[in-house]
């Protein structure tokens, strides 16, 4: 499967770079000369990697590397350019994988498809992305003592409610944990947990609204994600379980075997779930809360008798 890499330039040079892409076996090209047309490739259709100049028209490459953190983080990205290291603020990069190849160099155009097919076969399980509050999200999450909380049965019922209604292969209510996601309750596999790096939930975590993927193999955050194709995911949609102050501690998903999409209708159902869920947990966590006192009061009374 070839591989699309965005390639953004000048008019002048960007057809120059596009050739060098397109001349690597592996890697085909698309063109934007500027970063809003930048912007809208990526929003329209799926690349696995980035080349762009530093000097475009309407702004640098810092700011396609600012682009692809908001709109596909894992996106790697070469710095293609004649401008020097030096001038370039690359503490910008932080979590983005972004190679600097430096265009004058003699040999530059045939160093470029063997760079860009490299940063790309180490991108697919770089870390992951955390919220910027991160360590106010996870002490909400440790707030609840999901140990003490009788929610299993509860969140079983769910999870084979939501199964059925969306007739997909897999339902699972997750927590969101510092490097890993437990699984509450899954109906349709027998999973545990997975790691930050695997689980598509780090990601669905950060979007307000339900996020969705219709086939993995053409998302280049996930197409290279080996545990995920060892799982046999396909497809996805995830809602964001969220605390009473604001904070995302999980997400009630829905994975299928094969590719498909979720109306807007769906959407909101999937969504009204994550709510559900989210009760149950405050309810059951308020009343644990409510018997620990008079648990202890109790204690105190006999103790004094």
């Amino acid at each position: 499967m070839s591989r699309t890499v965005l390639c953004v330039d000048t008019d002048r040079r960007v057809s120059s770079v596009a050739s060098t892409i397109d001349a690597d076996d592996k890697l085909t090209a698309v063109e934007a000369t500027s970063l809003e047309q930048a912007a809208a490739t990526l929003e329209r259709e799926p690349v696995v990697g980035v080349v762009t100049a530093y000097e475009l028209t309407d702004g640098t490459g810092l700011d396609i590397v600012k682009l692809l953190r908001e709109q596909a983080p894992q996106t790697p990205c070469v710095l293609f350019t004649d401008v020097s290291p030096g001038e370039i603020n690359t503490a910008s990069f932080e979590e983005l994988i972004v190679e600097y190849l430096n265009r004058d160099l003699p040999d530059a155009d045939d160093r470029l498809g063997f760079i860009v097919n490299d940063i790309i076969d180490h991108s697919a399980q770089v870390g992951f992305l955390a919220p910027d509050d991160e360590d106010e999200r996870l002490e909400t999450l440790a707030a609840y003592d999901i140990e003490e909380l009788p929610i299993e049965e509860s969140f079983d019922r769910l999870t084979d409610l939501i199964a059925d209604h969306f007739d997909v292969a897999v339902s699972f209510i997750g927590l969101i944990e510092e490097d890993e996601e437990n699984f509450l309750a899954c109906t349709g596999a027998d999973w545990d947990s997975l790691t930050r790096e695997d689980t598509m939930c780090t990601h669905s975590m950060l979007q307000e609204d339900v996020m969705v993927v219709e086939d993995i193999a053409d998302d280049s955050r996930f197409n290279r994600n080996d545990q995920l194709e060892n799982l046999g995911i396909v497809s996805y949609a995830g809602a964001n379980m969220t605390a009473p102050n604001g904070q995302v501690i999980g997400q009630v998903c829905v994975l299928d075997h094969e590719a498909r999409g979720y109306s807007g209708a769906e959407q909101e159902t999937l969504e009204q779930y994550a709510e559900t869920a989210m009760e149950i947990l405050e309810l059951r966590q308020s009343l644990l809360e409510a018997r620990e006192p008079a648990t202890e009061a109790t204690v105190t009374y006999a103790e004094e008798q």
